[in-house]
């Protein structure tokens, strides 16, 4: 069974964004990156690429033809790939108190840092305030996403009960991949007792969604995207990805991506609340125990989710066990996994994990399920200190 979850316990079926027409007093702003790939400790507010659009359109309304094809992939070469934008769409702005202008140099900041390969539609409402125009607007975008052009009024339909409940949410499905991923966030996000810098993790959270999924389509060597024939015939939304591997990976690129960004903000006590949320998830648990349980379960335990921050901790882990292999964690282990996809669907990531870290599976779920078993004093201590999060490259 296919399962991903990259969405932070949403009620949604799937997130999406389209790229949003300026209506009812909506502000759509295209942020303009550059090309520069520097991952110094800067403060967003100098990342200042953004120029006003109409940001008002796809380049593909519909999947184009193949330029090539194979026995398993039908392979595709997008017109937006040599210079892959954001959209960030907002609505009432009159709503977000200014925040809307923090989550669009945040997002440069990250396009600037962490490149994308595809574009990202970014979707930003207040959705407890906004009028019933706006959030009709909204939904309007998101399913012109996500579904054909005869299917939006019911995808609308849909989805209009869930306003105020609604969760974060990014990545891309293959039906959707020509048009660019979503990056859904809501204005709720930065009502945060440690202030408005710290709604940002769940932004950063959100677009590393979009550079896992994306690179599950990518193919490096012939700097081209591939559909998996068979997934688009049983309607396989994205490759499998364990819970574990996708909701904790964000976590962990959440964390170092906020640091590296000068904000108010302490990522070192993220970490300890990662850890300790992942400790109490275990408390009253049996040997059975395990992060081989989460590949596919996302269970709720002792109020917390294993899967999020056991994989987080599973991140911190394998950085502890080789420096390098903090590059390997944040791109080398995504940009390999097409490749695998394509000999191996069903084991892909398996193989992707032991090629990329040079462990075997199964050695590893045992070694780290052992060291979770640890007392508290061990475990902090290969969290890393606040200079080395900050340091840290992928380059």
């Amino acid at each position: 069974m296919l399962i991903i979850f990259l969405h932070s316990c949403s009620k949604d079926s799937e997130s999406s964004v389209t790229i949003n027409s300026n209506t009812v007093n909506n502000e759509s702003i295209s942020v303009n990156l550059s090309s520069e790939n520097s991952t110094s400790n800067s403060s967003i507010s100098d990342s200042s690429e953004i120029k006003n659009s109409n940001c008002d359109g796809y380049d593909y309304d519909s999947r184009p033809q193949p330029i090539s094809s194979d026995e398993t992939h039908r392979y595709y070469q997008f017109s937006w790939q040599s210079d892959p934008k954001i959209c960030v769409n907002i609505y009432e702005p009159s709503l977000l108190n200014g925040r809307d202008e923090k989550l669009k140099a945040s997002i440069n900041w990250l396009k600037i840092n962490l490149p994308n390969i595809i574009p990202v539609n970014v979707f930003f409402i207040d959705q407890f305030n906004a009028s019933e125009e706006a959030k009709l607007q909204h939904d309007t975008d998101f399913c012109n996403l996500v579904r054909e052009s005869n299917e939006v009024n019911n995808c609308i339909d849909e989805n209009k009960s869930s306003w105020g409940e609604r969760s974060y949410g990014g990545g891309v499905y293959a039906r959707y991949l020509h048009k660019g991923a979503d990056l859904m966030i809501y204005d709720d996000a930065f009502v945060q007792n440690e202030g408005e810098d710290a709604g940002l993790i769940y932004l950063a959270h959100e677009y590393f969604h979009t550079f896992q999924t994306s690179h599950m389509y990518y193919f490096e060597e012939k700097n081209l995207f591939g559909i998996r024939k068979k997934d688009d015939e049983e309607n396989i939304p994205v490759p499998y990805l364990p819970i574990w591997i996708g909701e904790g990976g964000a976590n962990f690129a959440s964390l170092t991506l906020m640091a590296k960004q000068n904000l108010d903000f302490d990522h070192y006590r993220q970490a300890m609340r990662f850890l300790n949320q992942a400790r109490r998830a275990m408390e009253g648990s049996d040997s059975s125990f395990s992060l081989k349980n989460f590949e596919s379960e996302n269970t709720r335990i002792n109020d917390e989710y294993y899967a999020y921050d056991g994989g987080f901790m599973a991140h911190v882990y394998l950085w502890n066990l080789n420096k390098d292999n903090f590059k390997k964690l944040m791109v080398d282990y995504y940009t390999i996994f097409a490749e695998k996809y394509k000999l191996n669907p069903t084991g892909a990531w398996k193989d992707a994990f032991e090629e990329t870290f040079g462990i075997k599976l199964d050695d590893f779920y045992k070694d780290f399920d052992l060291f979770m078993k640890k007392d508290v004093d061990s475990q902090i201590a290969i969290i890393k200190s606040s200079n080395e999060w900050i340091d840290a490259s992928w380059d």
